[in-house]
């Protein structure tokens, strides 16, 4: 479930001249500053490598490095695999190498087009719902350059100007991919002392992040459905009101909720901003937690697509 990964080795902990790099490269090129200090530029296959005064940059999908595509999950020992690769390709050792930025996702083939599960996802703990037309969905943190980011986005299309990409088996098919993007602090946030390139190779660690990746995907709100034998278990005026009220919100757009309460802030309508927090999880209870609502069919596939991805990696 790995896939795009930036490492940073620094020049300590290799030994070889940037020509020993240059000849490992395709489309290199090597330039110079005013002070003489030279850096390398070029591709190892998809990735992209820079040697510099102070070290080594890689960045780049692993599983598109190792397979051509990264349609498929890179599991712990094909990670395993893709460094080795990158070691004898280079000629260097990067199990050192200090990971800066990580992407950990599964694509998943799908019943329906991508777009009618990107609808059923609502609001997410500390994150900002937002996305690019029908097919991309985006939660980011605050910032510019947000430490946690999760995607869900339309793989197919993704991929779609190159279609050589695609596994045959795959083309025409419905994709659904899901990442989670981390940077920044990774050794704190994830609660490790460090991670780095074999860091990656680490059952203790590739299960860390198969938790995180499945605990944020489950912390999103998902659309619901009323029972079709909803009206048999109403007997009050209560029970009725709460079942309109769940239906209204489930036939609301995804977000609206969020925005209503963002208009609230903007007026200034309450004193405590803890009021705010408190409304919005009433309105997820009345979404989610009445007795008269159930799951929706695409969230269940989908949920199930994610315990079972987590279950096997």
């Amino acid at each position: 479930m790995y896939d795009k990964v930036k490492f940073w080795l620094d020049r300590g902990l290799y030994k070889e001249e940037y020509s020993t790099i240059v000849n490992s490269l395709e489309n290199a090129t090597i330039s110079a500053d005013k002070k003489g200090e030279t850096w390398v530029n070029g591709n190892l296959g998809n990735l992209k490598i820079s040697a510099q005064i102070g070290g080594l940059s890689v960045v780049g999908s692993l599983p598109k490095y190792l397979y051509g595509h990264n349609a498929y999950n890179l599991d712990l020992n094909s990670a395993g695999q893709a460094i080795e690769k990158i070691e004898d390709d280079l000629h260097i050792s990067i199990g050192g190498a200090h990971i800066t930025e990580i992407e950990f996702g599964s694509t998943f083939q799908m019943q329906k087009e991508v777009s009618e599960y990107l609808l059923r996802l609502g609001e997410a703990p500390r994150l900002c719902r937002g996305g690019f037309g029908t097919s991309t969905l985006y939660y980011t943190g605050k910032g510019k350059r947000p430490a946690r980011v999760l995607a869900f986005y339309d793989k197919a299309k993704e991929m779609g100007g190159e279609l050589a990409e695609i596994p045959a088996e795959l083309r025409g098919k419905n994709l659904l991919r899901f990442e989670m993007r981390e940077r920044g602090r990774l050794g704190q946030r994830l609660g490790v002392p460090r991670v780095t390139a074999s860091t990656l190779t680490q059952r203790a660690f590739y299960t860390k992040m198969v938790k995180r990746y499945k605990e944020g995907y489950f912390s999103i709100a998902k659309q619901n459905r009323l029972k079709t034998n909803a009206m048999d278990g109403i007997k009050t005026v209560s029970q009725a009101y709460d079942a309109f009220v769940a239906q209204l919100i489930m036939q609301s757009k995804q977000g609206q909720a969020q925005e209503f309460i963002e208009d609230l802030k903007r007026a200034g309508v309450f004193k405590d901003r803890k009021d705010y927090t408190r409304l919005k999880n009433r309105i997820a209870r009345a979404s989610t937690g009445a007795k008269f609502v159930e799951a929706d069919e695409l969230i269940k596939e989908l949920d199930d697509d994610i315990i079972n991805c987590c279950a096997y990696g």
